[in-house]
């Protein structure tokens, strides 16, 4: 059988690899303080009550005694890996396509950062541990959450990110003392949408520089805005938990990160590559945190 000459054309392959869209980068680190190098199972913070003065009311009184009192909360540390094997094979067998083992680096560094953004959500709202040994619970109180059908007045109704509970949000910082500055919102993409829809971020008439630029923000009502996508959703009610917090609300302590390269003899010389990293984050104080929950129904 003969074959047209068409049909000895060679078939090519793209020799290298790219990544699929994801979050490349950690957005939260810089948006917390650091609690230092985790070398331990877990570490202590203390934190100095604050009090009032007292009148002197006679001259030449004795003087009163006093203490220093305080509170000390803890973060525990948690390990996580990524392994990649590649049988002894798969270089030669490719062909022309090269071996993704950089790239498999550069995704578990990838990886790394979203995990580092993942716990710092998680201990926005996370029952944490105080006291002396670490052992008495401490859960996010509900006086810090804004309901999803918060309203200033009338009929509440669920609704997604308004300006009422983003002014609610700084309403009760402020009412706690939570310093002005460094100053944080976390949202995800339909509260960007939400926000594109608010008169008081896109009009001229309410702002000398508009809050949303090209669709964007960056800071508005006192926020540094950071977009995300890995708040968590409760999938049967479909709200999304959102967060405005201070600087110093949450401590990230990160321990010894390495990743390996190695041959191994005992998996029939696969080439194995392993990114393992130490982590741990804690709030700080409830009152530098508000939730604030989000419709986000059609």
């Amino acid at each position: 059988m003969s074959l047209d000459i068409t049909q000895f054309y060679p078939t090519e392959f793209e020799r290298n690899w790219t990544h699929v869209a994801q979050q490349m980068d950690c957005r939260l680190r810089q948006a917390v303080m650091p609690g230092g190098n985790l070398t331990g199972k877990r570490k202590s913070f203390n934190l100095l009550n604050d009090y009032e003065m007292d009148e002197v009311t006679t001259r030449k009184g004795d003087t009163p005694d006093g203490d220093t009192s305080g509170e000390k909360y803890w973060l525990y540390a948690r390990k996580f890996e990524k392994v990649i094997t590649f049988d002894e094979d798969d270089e030669r067998q490719l062909g022309q396509i090269v071996l993704p083992d950089s790239d498999e680096v550069r995704n578990m560094a990838m990886a790394y950062n979203r995990k580092v953004d993942d716990m710092i959500i998680a201990a926005f709202d996370a029952t944490r541990y105080i006291g002396e040994d670490g052992t008495t619970t401490d859960p996010f109180p509900a006086g810090q959450s804004i309901a999803v059908d918060y309203v200033p007045s009338g009929a509440p109704a669920n609704s997604g990110l308004t300006f009422a509970k983003i002014r609610e949000a700084a309403r009760i910082l402020n009412v706690n003392e939570v310093p002005e500055s460094e100053r944080f919102f976390a949202y995800g993409a339909k509260q960007l949408d939400d926000l594109l829809a608010i008169t008081e971020a896109t009009s001229r008439d309410f702002s000398d520089l508009m809050a949303l630029k090209d669709g964007k923000i960056s800071y508005w009502m006192g926020f540094t805005w950071i977009p995300t996508q890995r708040l968590s959703r409760n999938v049967s009610t479909d709200v999304r938990s959102c967060f405005a917090w201070h600087k110093s609300a949450v401590k990230l302590g990160e321990g010894s990160r390495n990743s390996y390269i190695d041959v191994r003899p005992d998996k029939r010389h696969a080439k194995q590559i392993r990114s393992v990293g130490r982590l741990g984050a804690v709030r700080s104080e409830n009152e530098k945190v508000v939730r604030v929950y989000c419709d986000e129904s059609p």
